[in-house]
């Protein structure tokens, strides 16, 4: 007696064609929901334009240090603000943390 079960073709090839599709439902929702930089700049600028009354083409993207994906810097001297995002795109508090 073999010590191998032998499993039907039409469920092999069943179980391949789940893995794959849950494999693919994973990518694409796992793509979704990240924002991309563009985005994250553009909506540092909106609150620097919201706050301010100033102009969102004073705005610019650095790249973050430790939990801080993106910086976005806005204004001159006077009015300089500071926006601190996270990978998923969230604002978080200047000292790093999450917004309360």
């Amino acid at each position: 007696m073999s010590p191998y079960i032998k499993m039907p073709r039409q469920v092999v090839r069943a179980t391949i064609v789940l893995c794959l599709g849950a494999a693919a439902f994973g990518l694409w929702l796992g793509n979704k929901s990240v924002p991309s930089e563009t985005d994250v700049i553009e909506a540092g600028a909106a609150l620097f334009v919201a706050e301010t009354g100033g102009d969102e083409m004073d705005c610019v993207g650095v790249p973050g240090t430790g939990l801080v994906w993106i910086a976005v810097r806005c204004g001159g001297d006077a009015d300089a603000r500071v926006y601190l995002f996270s990978r998923q795109g969230t604002l978080m508090a200047p000292d790093g943390g999450p917004e309360a």
